[in-house]
Protein backbone atom coordinates (compact mmCIF):
# COMPACT_ATOMS: atom_id res chain seq x y z
CA UNK A 1 0.00 0.00 0.00
CA UNK A 2 1.20 3.37 -1.00
CA UNK A 3 2.08 5.95 2.00
CA UNK A 4 -0.32 8.73 2.09
CA UNK A 5 -0.06 12.28 3.80
CA UNK A 6 -2.76 14.36 4.97
CA UNK A 7 -3.54 17.57 2.91
CA UNK A 8 -5.06 20.77 4.04
CA UNK A 9 -8.08 19.25 3.35
CA UNK A 10 -8.12 16.53 5.27
CA UNK A 11 -7.60 13.85 1.64
CA UNK A 12 -5.04 11.80 1.90
CA UNK A 13 -2.71 11.28 -1.16
CA UNK A 14 0.72 9.71 -1.91
CA UNK A 15 3.58 10.72 0.20
CA UNK A 16 5.63 12.83 -1.84
CA UNK A 17 8.85 14.59 -1.61
CA UNK A 18 10.12 17.34 -3.24
CA UNK A 19 6.44 19.80 -2.37
CA UNK A 20 8.14 22.82 -0.41
CA UNK A 21 7.38 26.17 -2.23
CA UNK A 22 8.12 26.79 -5.79
CA UNK A 23 9.32 23.00 -5.76
CA UNK A 24 8.43 20.15 -8.62
CA UNK A 25 4.79 19.10 -7.15
CA UNK A 26 5.53 15.38 -9.30
CA UNK A 27 8.98 14.43 -8.93
CA UNK A 28 8.17 11.40 -6.98
CA UNK A 29 5.93 9.95 -10.02
CA UNK A 30 7.64 11.12 -12.55
CA UNK A 31 10.72 9.49 -11.46
CA UNK A 32 8.35 6.13 -10.64
CA UNK A 33 7.42 6.55 -14.20
CA UNK A 34 10.69 6.55 -15.78
CA UNK A 35 12.00 3.79 -13.00
CA UNK A 36 9.15 1.30 -14.38
CA UNK A 37 10.59 1.60 -17.86
CA UNK A 38 14.07 0.70 -17.26
CA UNK A 39 16.90 1.57 -14.34
CA UNK A 40 18.85 4.87 -15.09
CA UNK A 41 20.95 7.09 -13.32
CA UNK A 42 20.04 10.45 -11.87
CA UNK A 43 20.97 12.55 -14.52
CA UNK A 44 19.37 10.84 -17.19
CA UNK A 45 16.46 10.99 -14.69
CA UNK A 46 16.76 14.80 -14.19
CA UNK A 47 16.99 15.21 -18.23
CA UNK A 48 13.85 13.33 -19.17
CA UNK A 49 11.49 14.55 -16.07
CA UNK A 50 9.73 16.95 -18.68
CA UNK A 51 8.59 13.77 -20.91
CA UNK A 52 6.40 12.93 -18.46
CA UNK A 53 5.16 16.08 -16.53
CA UNK A 54 6.28 18.79 -19.31
CA UNK A 55 6.40 21.70 -17.37
CA UNK A 56 6.55 25.47 -18.57
CA UNK A 57 9.06 26.27 -15.32
CA UNK A 58 11.87 23.91 -16.58
CA UNK A 59 13.77 20.98 -15.02
CA UNK A 60 13.63 20.64 -11.08
CA UNK A 61 17.14 22.51 -9.83
CA UNK A 62 19.25 19.83 -9.50
CA UNK A 63 19.67 19.63 -5.46
CA UNK A 64 16.23 19.16 -4.91
CA UNK A 65 16.19 16.77 -7.27
CA UNK A 66 18.47 14.31 -5.46
CA UNK A 67 17.41 14.89 -2.14
CA UNK A 68 14.15 13.55 -3.61
CA UNK A 69 16.01 10.27 -5.16
CA UNK A 70 17.59 9.99 -1.79
CA UNK A 71 14.10 10.36 0.15
CA UNK A 72 13.01 7.72 -2.03
CA UNK A 73 15.94 5.62 -1.68
CA UNK A 74 15.11 5.18 2.19
CA UNK A 75 11.36 4.84 2.02
CA UNK A 76 12.66 1.74 -0.12
CA UNK A 77 11.03 2.84 -3.33
CA UNK A 78 13.73 2.92 -5.62
CA UNK A 79 17.23 1.22 -5.09
CA UNK A 80 20.83 2.21 -6.42
CA UNK A 81 23.90 0.74 -7.20
CA UNK A 82 27.26 2.23 -8.39
CA UNK A 83 28.07 1.10 -12.28
CA UNK A 84 31.57 1.95 -13.51
CA UNK A 85 31.81 2.63 -16.76
CA UNK A 86 34.74 1.86 -19.33
CA UNK A 87 35.29 5.58 -19.65
CA UNK A 88 33.94 8.77 -17.62
CA UNK A 89 33.11 8.55 -13.84
CA UNK A 90 31.46 5.84 -11.90
CA UNK A 91 27.95 6.66 -11.99
CA UNK A 92 24.88 5.71 -9.44
CA UNK A 93 21.96 3.79 -11.39
CA UNK A 94 18.09 3.59 -9.76
CA UNK A 95 15.59 0.74 -10.03
CA UNK A 96 12.18 0.86 -8.94
CA UNK A 97 11.34 -1.70 -6.77
CA UNK A 98 8.12 -3.41 -5.72
CA UNK A 99 7.24 -1.01 -2.88
CA UNK A 100 7.86 1.79 -5.83
CA UNK A 101 5.66 0.14 -7.93
CA UNK A 102 2.94 0.05 -5.45
CA UNK A 103 3.30 3.60 -5.40
CA UNK A 104 3.34 4.11 -8.60
CA UNK A 105 -0.19 2.98 -8.88
CA UNK A 106 -1.52 5.01 -5.93
CA UNK A 107 -0.22 8.16 -8.00
CA UNK A 108 -2.00 7.10 -10.95
CA UNK A 109 -5.38 6.40 -8.92
CA UNK A 110 -5.04 9.78 -6.90
CA UNK A 111 -4.12 11.75 -10.64
CA UNK A 112 -7.42 10.25 -12.55
CA UNK A 113 -9.08 11.38 -9.20
CA UNK A 114 -7.77 14.77 -9.37
CA UNK A 115 -8.52 15.24 -13.00
CA UNK A 116 -11.87 14.23 -13.03
CA UNK A 117 -12.15 16.66 -9.95
CA UNK A 118 -10.96 19.26 -12.35
CA UNK A 119 -13.49 18.36 -15.32
CA UNK A 120 -16.26 18.33 -13.35
CA UNK A 121 -15.10 21.84 -11.72
CA UNK A 122 -14.53 23.16 -15.62
CA UNK A 123 -17.52 21.84 -16.71
CA UNK A 124 -19.50 23.57 -13.76
CA UNK A 125 -18.03 26.64 -14.42
CA UNK A 126 -18.82 26.64 -18.14
CA UNK A 127 -21.86 25.70 -17.70
CA UNK A 128 -22.45 28.88 -15.48
CA UNK A 129 -20.20 30.99 -17.89
CA UNK A 130 -22.69 30.48 -20.74
CA UNK A 131 -20.11 29.45 -23.16
CA UNK A 132 -19.55 33.15 -22.98
CA UNK A 133 -15.93 32.52 -23.86
CA UNK A 134 -14.66 31.24 -27.01
CA UNK A 135 -11.56 29.28 -26.15
CA UNK A 136 -14.13 27.20 -23.94
CA UNK A 137 -13.72 23.31 -24.60
CA UNK A 138 -16.72 21.14 -25.90
CA UNK A 139 -19.14 19.34 -23.91
CA UNK A 140 -16.85 16.10 -23.74
CA UNK A 141 -14.19 18.56 -22.18
CA UNK A 142 -11.90 18.46 -24.96
CA UNK A 143 -9.92 21.88 -25.53
CA UNK A 144 -11.40 24.04 -28.18
CA UNK A 145 -10.34 24.22 -31.49
CA UNK A 146 -8.38 27.13 -32.75
CA UNK A 147 -10.74 29.38 -34.71
CA UNK A 148 -9.63 31.62 -37.57
CA UNK A 149 -9.26 35.28 -37.61
CA UNK A 150 -11.17 37.21 -39.81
Amino acid sequence: MPRTRATQGGEEGPSEHGRGRGGWRFITPAVLLLLAGAPAHGYDLLARMAEVFPRSGGLPDPGTFYRVLRGMESEGSVVSSWETPSAGPARRVYTITDNGREQLDGWVLSLQRDIEAMSNFLRAYHALAGDRRTDAPDQAGNPPTPRSSL
